[in-house]
């Protein structure tokens, strides 16, 4: 049951990264509007994928990783926002899409890092 449980785990995450990277590759050849769900639904199975060994400091810092993800992508929505408006830059962070994968992007990375260097 032990070899099942790491199976399926580990499956799981190799589907979401497969569908990250086959995410990005659509989102970049292909403008149609929704092109980039495969990848928001690759960066969301990996985040809500548990480790192989899921404790409560790996739980905790998932979450808090999470938290601090949304304040950073919010005030990045925020400052792309201002510039466009002050013509500094030419694209805008405004489709609810790119702005969860912003989300989800730096949740996941603010997590690995604190994961692994602590």
């Amino acid at each position: 049951m032990q070899l099942g449980n790491k199976l399926i785990k580990r499956t799981i995450k190799v589907v979401g990264l497969l569908a990250v990277i086959a995410g990005i590759f659509v989102w970049m050849i292909d403008e149609t509007r929704g092109a980039e769900l495969p990848l928001l639904a690759g960066l969301f199975i990996l985040l809500v994928s548990h480790e192989v060994k899921e404790d409560e400091r790996s739980a905790s810092l998932k979450a808090s990783s999470t938290q601090l993800a949304l304040i950073i992508g919010y005030a990045v929505s925020l400052l792309s926002a201002n510039l466009y408006d002050h013509q500094v830059i030419n694209v805008q962070l405004v489709a609810i899409n790119h702005f969860l994968i912003l989300v989800f992007a730096l949740a996941i990375i603010i997590y690995n890092i604190r994961l692994y260097t602590a």
